[in-house]
This record gives structure tokens, C-alpha cells and sequence, in this order.
């Protein structure tokens, strides 16, 4: 009994070995690799709007440094900096008491010329007309009375002494004549003597007039008083700015551009312009193009001019600006696809035939948002993984997501 028990308990050894065996063959044949799921993209040639991100400084559309005309002592300056003012409104004024008393003399010698001018027109209107009438008046007389008195000196009524009288008169009443249109030439000449006088007057009093004016310094346009420069007390010069005033319902943004992209800028060019701190979003056109680069940048100045009715852009601020530059043709693919390896940028591409994806090095341009775009290494038609490329290989075999699926 003893041995009967040994063979069978080894010849249960081949039967255990058997079942192992068969077990592991089974697992082995159960093995399989994991099959990862991808979304894809077409691979196609995309257009986009090119743009120049920059950033600029506001500016105003419009400054203008205010002065007088005249020197004088500042009586007052009514505006501070950052003060609104509107257009013709007064933002200083000198002491007028000197130039009030200039017109004053100058009106007064207006007058005077005035008269003067009344008068010798007045002669020559009526006094010069009136001696000259008599004066003619009296010589016909006299001429005929000569004209009888010859005629009967002739007939011997007369004698020769009275004709001697007669001629004797004759040529005085002629010479008064004479000189009574003389008189005329000479008061017209002192008319206009006197009319150039009251020309000079009237021109004295004028300007008199306009300089007592112009002790007030009004401004010339709608706009923000950027810089005070002189105060009440100060004595200020003829031509020197009292204060600086911008016109800011429109305004610049002033940007620097390179050279390699300045030819790409055309007037009138659309442009977005944000501000940090300001949720308002602004449109503006390029409005002025520089021809000089700057020496020390080497940038040339471009001013995009926005509307600002609300004066919400103030001068000083920075501004970005997005310039949109115009339409292009590039391939586009997004961004998160192309991935960084040692040997360079790296896409994968999903073969539907088989199952799989193939690595594909490519040639990457310029990153427009979320998109880059690719030079050279991907054909039209073409899909990339555009999801779950991170864990991907050469070779891999792969399935499309749900959404992704024909």
C-alpha cells in the first residue's frame, strides 16, 4: 500500500507541471498593447489677419502753447493742469490798466483828427465852391462890361480911360478867379492831409482797442491744460507761453516701428488699441507714417489716431496697440500639437489605414494665438493628433475618440 501511494503521488507531478504550463501559455497569448485614443485635425492652408503687437504713448491729436501778444504783468492765471476748458474761454489776463489808457489817448486823438478832417472837408464841399461861384460870377459880369465898353471906346463914344478902368478890372476879377480855384486845389489837398490823419488815428485807436483786448488770453480750442507754466504776479513777455494746452477729443497713439516692417504700414490701416485699467475697448487708423527713423531707436514714429469723446485716453498713458497689417495664406495647426524634442519639433500624424501614427519632424514659423504656423514637413490632407500626442511613439497604435469618428 505503502508503494502504490509513492507512484501516485508522482505521478501527480506531470499532471501539475501540465496545468502550469497550459496556464501560462494561455496568458502569454492574452497579452495585447494598449491601444491609446486621439482626436485629429486636417491639415490645410488657413487665412489669417497679420498683426504687430506694440505699444505706444498717447499723445494729443492737437497742443498749442498759448502766450500774449503783449508783455505785461500777469494779473491772473484761472486754469491749473488737468483743467477741461472749452474753446474762447479765458485762462489768463494781463493788468490793463496801462493799455486802457493808451486807448483812451488814442481814442481821443481820433477824435481830434476827426475834426480836423470835418473841416477842410467842409471847405472843400461848400466854402471852396461857394468863392469860386461868386468869383466866376463876378468875372462874366465884369467880361461884358468890358465887351460893351471896348465897343464904344471903338465907336469913340467912350474915352480911353475908361476903358483902361474896365480892362484894369477885367484882370483882377480873372485873378480872383484863379485863385479862387487854387483855393479849391488847396483845400482838397488839406482834406486829404487830414484824411490821412484820421487814418493813422483811427489805425492808433484800433490797435489800442485790440491791445486792451488781448490782455486776455482765451483758448482756441476744446482741450486739457497739459502744462502751467507762468502764474498770477509774474511778468510775462510777448510771445512766451503762459500755459499748454492739447486737444484731446481725438488723440495719437505714437509707436515705433522697425524698418524691416515700416513699409508694411499704409495710411489708414485699422488698429486696436487697449489700455491697462480701461475695460473700454478702442479702434483707431494709422493717420501719420514717419519718413526719418528715429536716431536712437532706429524706429520710425507712426501716430494711429482714435477717437476719444469721452476723454477717457489721456495723455501720457501707454497704450497697446494690435496693427493689423493685412491678409495672409499660411498652414496653421494648433499650438499644443507640436511637440519639443532633442532632434527639433515634432508633430504626429494618424494613419487611418493602419491603425497608427507615424512621428514627423516639421519646420514651425511664426505663433499666431493659439495656432503655429508650419513651414515645411506636413502635406494637405494630412491628419495630426491634436489630443493625446503627449504619450505617444512611432509606430503606435492608436483610435479615434468618439467625436472624432466618420
Amino acid at each position: 500500500m505503502r508503494k502504490i501511494t509513492n507512484i501516485s503521488r508522482w505521478a501527480t507531478v506531470p499532471v501539475l507541471c501540465a496545468l502550469l504550463l497550459t496556464g501560462c501559455s494561455g496568458d502569454k497569448g492574452q497579452e495585447k498593447k494598449e491601444v491609446r485614443s486621439i482626436s485629429v485635425a486636417t491639415v490645410s492652408e488657413a487665412a489669417y489677419t497679420d498683426t504687430l503687437n506694440l505699444s505706444g504713448n498717447v499723445t494729443p491729436v492737437e497742443t498749442a502753447n498759448l502766450s500774449f501778444k503783449l508783455a505785461g504783468k500777469l494779473k491772473d492765471v484761472y486754469v491749473r493742469e488737468g483743467d477741461f476748458v472749452e474753446m474762447g474761454q479765458k485762462v489768463a489776463e494781463l493788468g490793463m490798466e496801462d493799455y486802457s489808457l493808451q486807448m483812451q489817448v488814442a481814442q481821443a486823438q481820433f477824435r481830434a483828427a476827426d475834426a480836423q478832417y470835418a473841416t477842410a472837408k467842409m471847405q472843400v464841399d461848400t466854402d471852396a465852391p461857394s468863392k469860386i461861384a461868386q468869383a466866376k460870377a463876378q468875372l462874366v459880369l465884369t467880361q461884358k462890361t468890358y465887351n460893351r465898353v471896348k465897343a464904344l471906346y471903338e465907336a469913340q463914344a467912350v474915352s480911353q480911360s475908361d476903358l483902361d478902368e474896365i480892362s484894369a478890372k477885367l484882370a483882377a476879377d480873372s485873378e480872383t478867379y484863379h485863385q479862387a480855384l487854387e483855393g479849391k486845389n488847396m483845400a482838397v489837398a488839406q482834406m486829404e492831409a487830414a484824411g490821412a490823419q484820421k487814418d493813422q488815428a483811427a489805425a492808433a485807436a484800433d490797435k489800442a482797442a485790440r491791445d486792451l483786448t488781448d490782455t486776455a488770453l482765451n483758448s482756441p480750442m476744446s482741450g486739457v491744460i497739459l502744462k502751467k507754466i507762468m502764474n498770477g504776479g509774474e511778468t510775462a513777455a510777448a510771445g512766451y507761453p503762459v500755459v499748454v494746452i492739447g486737444r484731446t477729443d481725438e488723440v495719437y497713439i505714437e509707436v515705433g516701428i522697425s524698418d524691416e516692417q515700416i513699409n508694411e504700414i499704409k495710411q489708414g490701416q485699422k488698429a486696436d488699441v487697449s489700455v491697462y485699467g480701461i475695460e473700454t475697448a478702442f479702434e483707431g487708423s494709422v493717420a501719420e507714417i514717419g519718413a526719418l527713423a528715429d536716431s536712437n531707436t532706429r524706429t520710425f514714429t507712426v501716430k494711429i489716431r482714435v477717437k476719444n469723446p469721452n476723454g477717457m485716453l489721456k495723455p501720457g498713458m501707454i497704450a497697446n496697440v494690435l496693427l493689423h497689417t493685412g491678409s495672409q495664406q499660411a498652414v496653421l495647426i494648433p499650438l499644443d500639437s507640436v511637440l519639443q524634442r532633442a532632434d527639433g519639433s515634432v508633430v504626429y500624424v494618424y494613419d487611418s489605414a493602419g491603425g497608427s501614427v507615424k512621428r514627423k519632424i516639421v519646420t514651425t514659423g511664426e505663433i499666431r494665438g493659439n495656432s503655429i504656423e508650419i513651414l515645411t514637413g506636413l502635406e494637405f490632407g494630412e491628419q495630426i493628433v491634436t489630443e493625446g500626442q503627449f504619450l505617444l511613439y512611432d509606430g503606435d497604435a492608436v483610435q479615434l475618440a468618439k467625436e472624432d469618428m466618420p
